[in-house]
């Protein structure tokens, strides 16, 4: 089972509605969980050699420009590699309505180019 050190809850730690892509958008914007939260969280589970879970469920709204600005952000500005995430990062989403928002997530990092 992952640690709690290797776990970010979202609608806890974060915003049960986060959205935008920038400061200008709001305090909850994709930019600020990415680089206030989850870059170093990733970083610590992989120096540990284990995922980081990143928990979707308790969440009210979710932008996808947030989704796409935090999580395709691990690839296009972080440099992370798309095999790097996929062996370190896990995706929790057991709330049905939510699956959408894992979905996206998926998809932004499977379309995100290194800039």
């Amino acid at each position: 089972m992952t640690e709690k050190k290797h776990m970010l809850v979202i609608s806890e730690d974060f915003s049960k509605f986060p959205a935008g892509r920038i400061k200008a958008d709001g305090d909850f914007n994709g930019t600020r969980f990415r680089v206030e939260y989850l870059v170093s969280a990733l970083r610590a589970a992989i120096a540990d050699k284990t995922r980081l879970s990143v928990s979707l469920d308790g969440l009210k709204s979710c932008g996808s420009s947030f989704l796409e600005e935090a999580f395709g952000g691990l690839v296009r500005v972080e440099k992370f590699s798309k095999s790097q995430l996929d062996s370190s990062l896990r995706i929790i989403c057991t709330e049905t309505r939510l699956q959408r928002y894992k979905d996206a997530i998926e998809r932004h990092i499977e379309k995100a180019k290194p800039e």
